[in-house]
This record gives C-alpha cells, sequence and structure tokens, in this order.
C-alpha cells in the first residue's frame, strides 16, 4: 500500500474521436477524448502498472480536491489505499471542476483566471461544461472553442460578459444532427448573411452556425442571470453582433429554431471532453 501524500496524478487519454471541420476555408482534423486520472509514486510509475508512455504527469498530488468530475483508475484508487475516492462535486467544487491554464502565466492572463475562477464560483455551470481544460492566452484575439482558449480581455472586463464567453465557448461543444440540421436552416432564412466586418462571423458558414450557437447563449445566459439582463449584455458585443440582433429581436422564433433541431443544453453535467488535436486552430491564417 502506497502512502497517497506521495502521489501524483498522471492524465490518460481515452474515448478518442476524430471528425474532419472546415475552419476557415481549410479542412481541420478534430481529435477529442476523455481523461481518466492515475496515481503515480514517488518514482513516476503508476501504480495499475500501465505503460507510463501513455501518461501524462499532471504535477498535483494525488486527492480528491483535483478536478473532481474526472473519473480515476479504479486499480490506482485501490493501491493507494488511504487516497479517497472523489464522489459528486458539491458547490464548493464548482470552480475546481475547471482546469484553468495561462499560456504565458503573464499578469493579464493571472487576472483573467481569477475572474473566471469568481464567475465559476458564483454560479453552478456543471451542465455547461462540455470541456472542462481552459486555456487563457494573450496572444489571441476572442474565443477559440478547440481547444477552448480566450483572450484575457474578454474575461477581465465585467462578470456578465465572463460569464457569457465561457458559455458560448462552451456550447460549440454541443454534438449531433441537430447542429447540421439547422445550421441548414439558418442558411435558407438567411442566405446572404453579413461579414464579420458588419457583425457576422466569418464567413456564411459559420455565421450559420452562430444563429444555434448564440441563441443556445441566449437561452442559457438568460436562465442563468434573467432575460433582461442576458439582453442587454449581448446587445454590448461588438462580435456577432447581428446575429445577436437577430435572436433579440425573434427570441421565440429562435426558441423554436433550437427546439425543432432537438438543440438544448444537458439536464444533467455531462462528462466533459478535451481537444487533443495536433493543430493549433488559434494559429491559422
Amino acid at each position: 500500500m502506497s502512502s497517497s501524500s506521495r502521489l501524483s496524478i498522471a492524465e490518460q487519454r481515452t474515448d478518442r474521436q476524430a471528425r474532419t471541420e472546415l475552419f476557415r476555408g481549410r479542412q481541420i482534423e478534430l481529435v477529442t477524448g476523455r481523461v481518466l486520472l492515475h496515481a503515480l509514486d514517488d518514482h513516476g510509475r503508476p501504480l495499475c502498472g500501465r505503460d507510463q508512455g501513455q501518461l501524462t504527469p499532471a504535477g498535483r498530488p494525488w486527492d480528491a480536491g483535483y478536478l473532481p468530475h474526472l473519473p480515476r483508475c479504479q486499480d490506482c484508487t485501490a493501491q493507494a489505499g488511504d487516497a479517497p475516492v472523489p464522489g459528486q462535486p458539491g458547490r464548493a467544487a464548482q470552480a475546481s471542476g475547471v482546469d484553468i491554464r495561462t499560456a504565458h502565466d503573464t499578469d493579464r492572463e493571472n487576472a483573467a483566471s481569477a475572474a473566471l475562477r469568481a464567475v465559476l464560483a458564483e454560479h453552478d455551470l456543471r451542465r455547461w461544461m462540455l470541456t472542462d481544460l481552459v486555456t487563457i492566452d494573450e496572444t489571441i484575439r476572442g474565443g477559440l472553442s478547440h481547444p477552448l482558449t480566450i483572450s484575457p480581455r474578454l474575461l477581465a472586463q465585467r462578470p456578465a460578459l465572463t460569464l457569457t464567453t465561457f458559455l458560448h465557448e462552451q456550447l460549440h461543444w454541443l454534438e449531433g444532427p441537430g447542429t447540421d440540421s439547422a445550421s441548414a436552416e439558418a442558411s435558407k432564412r438567411w442566405p446572404d448573411p453579413p461579414p464579420l466586418s458588419a457583425g457576422g462571423a466569418t464567413d456564411p458558414t459559420s455565421t450559420w452556425l452562430h444563429m444555434s450557437v448564440c441563441a443556445l447563449e441566449y437561452h442559457s445566459l438568460s436562465e442563468i442571470l434573467g432575460h433582461p439582463a442576458a439582453a442587454a449584455e449581448l446587445r454590448q458585443h461588438d462580435g456577432y453582433s447581428w446575429i445577436y440582433r437577430q435572436i433579440l429581436a425573434s427570441p421565440d422564433w429562435f426558441s423554436g429554431f433550437l427546439r425543432r433541431h432537438g438543440l438544448q443544453v444537458p439536464a444533467q453535467p455531462p462528462v466533459p471532453r478535451r481537444c487533443f488535436s495536433e493543430t493549433r486552430w488559434a494559429t491559422l491564417d
């Protein structure tokens, strides 16, 4: 039996899935998966005997407080003996349920990290936690869903903007045939959407996708803050402003639009996925 005080955590990638996405006119392979946590001894060897080459050390002690929503290897847990087995995370675990990292450990990124943690501690967002790894990177503009990467500028201004930015990027992780059918209907209703400079997205395909993502964002923000506060926040956005205007002008139509295509936030907290793609989308021209 090992002493849990000397054990550390390593991550194993599981449930790998790959698909191809069109991003800024280029076909990109998108690889996602889930994470299983293992316990390493003080020599860096997994207690379960798994090949070390399949694991990535997290640099964290083995305990239930680290990302409590993630599953632990049962063999490692049994070998650890005195390591507690995590149960369902409660309110105190909300903020710790998101793995927030900074790309460069700068003052701006650390301030944005603190702002995001404050919002996560204020609201129970586990139903929206479709991915649990967030990187804050001051070298990008805006946000990116895969892997979830956000500019500190969007997180450090005001809590409502921090909240809705987190929700928006998470909602890009909703998958299923409804996403495609919603985009197809949007393309017929708005066959010639405005460009990015006029409040649309980067291209028509992205705009049609964002009609459902932004509608889900509005409904989610309304559920958390109320309709008036949600509408007031989204009216302040420069990005996707034309899309938000359509939603705020016809909220009932968009409610039916989401229902027709079966698009909704999970009723229970999902098992989050992570992006394992080698290509860093944010750097693509």
